[in-house]
């Protein structure tokens, strides 16, 4: 009801009542009028009834048809009297008057009891006895006279009087009719007030809703005058008065209107105006940066050209012989070079991400590998400074990520090098850590952060850091060199990578530079395979260099191996010692030292302790070396330069502990690979270059490669060649006078046919504006930035031609890694204390006191141990026991006559063995070449003689160097 409207519920209340009492009414009436007709029937009958029984007293009595057909003809003169009937004192009928047949009233329905009444579908029959009555006078006057004597009388007959139902009916039809008249004029003259009384409501509202909508239309010149009443003349005056008010806030609106327009035409006409003034300016600028970009290229390509000769050149006279003076300077010219080529490197980033176009790669990478190139590639610079470099990775960093490796390189680089540029003293520590993990979008957000020991900064110097060609202080960039746009591109390359990147710092007590990197993991996981193979084993553990031994412990634990840290070669010595007393050595010792401690007496004497005297494998850790050519490094049996990588230290580790060489391919044999190692045919190759310097580098890159190359100097040159001999592959100049390299290379296409088409390679130092895919659509199969490598150029040969070909190194003062035979497996550490491998006191008693005699007999066994050892082997192998047997007794016998218990011991063992046929054969097999293989290191990196001369000198009986 409540969303019904006025006429609805006026209708409603007005009507509903009226409707109820109505025919509540008209039914009560109804129902009264009916029940009184038939009341009425109904005691007429019963009078007639009566009357005629007493009427007919006489006539029953004495059986008079003539008397009572009179008293039936007079009484069916009665309105609603049918027929009458009467029966005698026998139940028989005497006489029947009127319609119908009195069959239809059994004997059995009178009864002598009183009247009574049967009721028939269109008539009622009131039955009434008729009895005999006193007719005395005085009994007369009795009121009880007329009545039997005892209630056993029999009456003298029966009268029936049929009563119809036809006047009735009628009466009550007539009855029901009049009721629904008076009903229905009731409801009507009802409907007819209340639609006169909804009206009198609902006309002046919907009057009103008409103004108000007229009014919403914006026509306020409508007024309403409903006439209804002082309640909606209110009504009807404060809607007229509110069009009103409308009515003059348009108006004033209007003229508002008017002027703003007015206004915002002129505006639009200075802002047209405008527009035309900036597109102007903007195609100045567009102009203007066009100019920029082609003016940065051709800078590029000008100072990249003399570069390219410097750095080329540079690199061909260092592998050439020279005097050291002169490989200094040109050394010195070589690092300068780069320095500058660095720059270039910078201004074109730089302007490449100002212009918008630095696309990302989306390729799946290793953190580790890039952290552990970036160490690796920044360390002799750290080193030189004697800073200690680190990196720290966490164990929950995922190793597979997805991103563009090459700009995540480039940050890091950055931040790690300017570390070390302004630290003097200390570390500079780079860690890696999950910051947060989303595992249902495969999301992972990584935090790197490198924190230096340097000269800090200030808040004011903080807040500019980050800003284009600036530097904390003004000064440091003579001091240190650098454009200041290092930071600039590193910002600006994790904001595109949708990082965020922020310092942390305190003049004078260093800074923290971090960055945080939001990737996917890569789907096809780590590949690499477990590295569980030392899970178990024990080391020892020296490190100088605090933070660089956190991170080589936490490697090592990782791997399930066991580490005991120690703090000085002493203790170090002890604890070995101790170890093998109670038969539980360590299976390898490590030693991680600084610069200036490489030539240390008293760590060359504990690596000469451990290796020789303790039989106990040593890995040397220590800073990148322009040399490996120390006396420690010479003892160790192993090296690895810092800062440690994990799958160098673990190859190394699996070599000392297990014997196992787990590299692809030794780098002796690297390094002993002939100069050329050439594959395929040869091919014909032409260089194009219109700088002589250029051309001649390009030329004798090209002929140390073994192929047949031309150089030409101009576009024109070029294609007269091509004409006379097709080639194999070109090597194309860019820019050119007359021809340049692009018109060139069209002509060289034009060439070209179903049977042979020539590479195109492209040499340039281009770097924007999508440089590569302009070429491709230009005719250029490749692309190759100024300055060219030998190593880019090599690949580039063998990619287009199919040829290959391998320049071999040359001696020159660049860092290389180390180079050591690890095509032998090492004999892992002895965990027990066993015999001397070698007394001088022992053999010199043995030579009845001759020292020079002894010393004959040792380098006599000294000489035999190694065709003993083969013949042992080979032996072995073919399973000639009976030859074994005698070799071996051999040895023995060699044996006792010098001082060697080791080796006699093992020979005396093995000896029995063989002749038992005993099962552990091959255990002493194994343990006689062990101590002849310790014999001989004993030999080669002692000197015996001097120990056996010194005892002849002396006269007395020195123990030498011993092997435990």
């Amino acid at each position: 009801m409540r969303r019904w409207g006025i006429r609805k519920k006026v209708l409603v209340v007005t009507l509903v009542p009226t409707l109820l009492t109505t025919i509540l009414l008209g039914l009560f009436f109804t129902y009264s009028w009916v029940n009184n007709i038939e009341s009425l029937l109904q005691d007429r009958g019963q009078s007639l009834s009566r009357q005629l029984a007493a009427g007919s007293e006489y006539g029953l009595f004495t059986a008079n048809r003539s008397l009572l057909n009179s008293l039936s003809n007079a009484l069916l003169e009665e309105q609603d009297v049918r027929s009458i009937t009467f029966f005698n004192g026998e139940r028989k009928r005497l006489l029947h008057t009127g319609p119908g047949s009195a069959d239809a009233i059994s004997p059995n329905d009178l009864a002598a009891e009183g009247p009574w009444r049967i009721f028939r579908g269109d008539s009622t029959l009131f039955v009434t006895p008729v009895f005999l009555q006193d007719l005395m006078i005085e009994s007369m006057l009795d009121q009880g006279a007329g009545q039997p004597v005892n209630g056993v009388q029999e009456p003298l007959g029966w009268a029936a009087v049929e009563m119809s139902h036809i006047r009735t009916e009628k009466e009550t039809y007539k009855a029901l009719l009049i009721s629904l008249i008076l009903v229905l004029g009731g409801v009507i003259l009802s409907l007819i007030i209340a639609m006169r009384l909804s009206r009198a409501f609902t006309d002046p509202v919907f009057e009103l809703n008409e103004a108000v909508a007229k009014l919403k239309e914006g026509k306020l010149d409508t007024r309403v005058y409903t006439s209804a009443g002082p309640e909606f003349e209110q009504l009807e005056s404060g809607l007229n008065a509110m069009a009103e008010e409308l009515s003059m806030a348009q108006a004033e609106m209007q003229q508002n209107i008017d002027q703003a327009t007015e206004d915002l035409r002129e505006t639009l006409e200075t802002i047209e105006i405008q527009n035309i003034e900036l597109d102007f300016a903007r195609k100045e600028a567009l102009e203007a940066s066009r100019i920029k970009s082609e003016f940065l290229a051709n800078m590029s390509h000008e100072i990249r050209t003399p570069l390219n000769g410097i750095i080329g050149f540079t690199e061909l006279l260092m592998k050439s012989p020279l005097p050291r003076q002169q490989r200094d300077h040109l050394s010195t010219i070589r690092k300068s070079s780069e320095i500058l080529l660095t720059i270039i490197n910078d201004i074109l980033d730089f302007s490449k991400i100002e212009a918008g176009k630095l696309i990302l790669d989306r390729v799946p990478f290793q953190l580790r590998d890039i952290v552990e190139d970036v160490m690796v590639m920044l360390a002799p610079a750290a080193h030189g400074k004697n800073l200690d470099l680190v990196p720290l990775v966490y164990n929950d960093v995922p190793d597979n990520i997805m991103g563009d490796p090459l700009r995540v390189k480039q940050v890091i680089t950055n931040l790690v090098n300017n570390a070390i540029k302004f630290t003097q003293t200390g570390e500079v520590v780079l860690r890696a850590s999950l910051e947060d993990e989303d595992q249902e979008n495969n999301k992972v957000t990584l935090r790197i952060s490198i924190t230096d020991s340097g000269v800090g900064l200030s808040r004011a110097q903080q807040q500019s850091l980050f800003n284009a060609f600036n530097q904390a202080d003004a000064s440091t960039a003579r001091q240190y060199g650098g454009t200041g746009l290092g930071l600039a591109i590193s910002k600006r390359l994790v904001e595109e990578m949708g990082g965020k990147i922020g310092l942390q710092s305190e003049l004078g007590k260093g800074s923290t530079f971090w960055f945080t990197l939001t990737s996917e993991l890569s789907s096809s996981g780590d590949t690499s395979a477990p590295q569980d193979t030392l899970r178990g084993e024990r080391v020892i553990y020296l490190e100088h260099q605090k933070t660089t031994g956190l991170a080589v412990e936490h490697m090592l634990k990782e791997w399930g191996m066991t580490v005991d840290v120690v703090a000085s070669p002493g203790a170090m010595q002890e604890q070995v010692e101790e170890a093998q007393r109670s038969q539980a050595g360590y299976a390898l010792a490590i030693i991680g030292i600084t610069r200036h401690l490489l030539n240390s007496s008293q760590y060359c004497a504990l690596a000469r302790n451990l290796e020789l005297e303790r039989d106990c494998r040593t890995l040397l850790l220590t800073p990148t070396l322009d040399t490996h050519d120390t006396p420690l490094s010479g003892l160790a049996s192993g090296h690895i330069t810092k800062p440690v990588c994990r799958n160098a230290l673990y190859d190394e580790l699996l070599l000392l502990v297990h014997g196992i060489n787990d590299r692809q391919q030794p780098l002796h044999e690297q390094q002993a690979m002939p100069f050329w190692q050439p594959t395929g045919t040869v091919p014909r190759v032409l260089a194009v270059d219109d700088n002589e310097a250029n051309l001649k580098l390009v030329m004798t890159l090209l002929n140390d490669c073994q192929v047949n190359a031309e150089g030409a100097s101009s576009g024109f040159e070029a294609i007269s060649k091509a004409r006379n001999n097709p080639f194999d592959l070109v090597f194309m100049d860019l820019q050119m006078p007359g021809m340049d390299g692009v018109e060139t290379t069209a002509r060289l296409r034009a060439m070209d046919n179903k049977t042979h088409r020539t590479p195109v390679i492209a040499l340039t130092a281009h770097a924007l504006a999508d440089e590569q895919d302009r070429l491709a659509r230009q005719g250029f199969d490749g692309y190759l930035a100024k300055p060219i490598s030998s190593g880019q150029l090599v690949e580039t040969i063998r990619e287009y031609t199919g040829y290959s070909c391998e320049i071999s190194p040359q001696p020159h003062p660049i860092r290389v890694p180390e180079i050591r035979d690890t095509s032998k497996a090492l004999r892992p550490s002895t965990r027990k204390l066993q015999q001397q491998c070698v007394s001088v006191e022992e053999s010199i008693q043995l030579a009845a006191g001759k020292a020079d005699l002894a010393e004959e007999l040792f380098s006599m066994l000294l000489e035999q141990l190694s065709s003993d050892a083969d013949k042992v082997q080979s032996f072995w192998k073919e399973g000639n026991l009976d030859p074994l047997l005698d070799c071996v007794h051999k040895l023995h016998g060699a044996t006792r006559y010098c001082g060697v218990p080791e080796l006699r011991a093992a020979a005396n063992q093995f000896e029995t063995a063989l002749k038992c046929s005993s099962s552990d054969m091959a255990y002493h097999k194994d343990q006689l070449l062990a101590a002849i293989e310790r014999l001989q290191v004993w030999g080669d990196q002692t000197d015996w003689q001097a120990q056996f001369r010194q005892q002849s000198e002396t006269g007395t009986a020195g123990s030498g160097n011993t092997l435990g």
